[in-house]
């Protein structure tokens, strides 16, 4: 038996928890529980207590802590308007000033910066 497998029966037959095999093993239990879920569809076994416990439940369980949406008001609508608004234009005078400095370079050093449409991608 491998170390993989090892740790997928130690969990599904022994109980252990993702974390205790974390330490002794040294794997992850990101990992650990990716492997046993990959397992138990493999062999289409059901989800252990411990499993259904700990998972997220389903989105309608209505046992399923809930936390109340909170819809934005019309003043934090245009606060945010306001503040795109300010993006918009600071990225606007960004990219004049990239513009011209590109124009300044390729007048002063009279070399072409900018592709040409149509032109071939150089080769490395």
């Amino acid at each position: 038996m491998d170390l993989k497998e090892q740790i997928i029966q130690e969990y599904l037959r022994q109980g252990c928890g993702y974390r205790k095999l974390q330490d002794k093993y040294g794997i992850s239990r990101t990992t650990i529980c990716k492997w046993v879920q990959i397992y138990q569809g493999v062999h289409g076994l059901q989800r252990t207590v411990k499993q259904q416990n700990h998972y997220l439940r389903d989105m309608d369980d209505p046992q399923k802590k809930r936390f109340p949406k909170k819809h934005p008001t019309q003043q934090d609508l245009e606060k945010k308007i306001a503040a795109l608004e300010k993006q918009l234009e600071w990225e606007k005078l960004r990219a004049d000033a990239l513009d011209t400095m590109i124009n300044v370079a390729e007048e002063k050093l009279n070399i072409s910066i900018r592709k040409k449409s149509g032109s071939p991608q150089s080769k490395k």
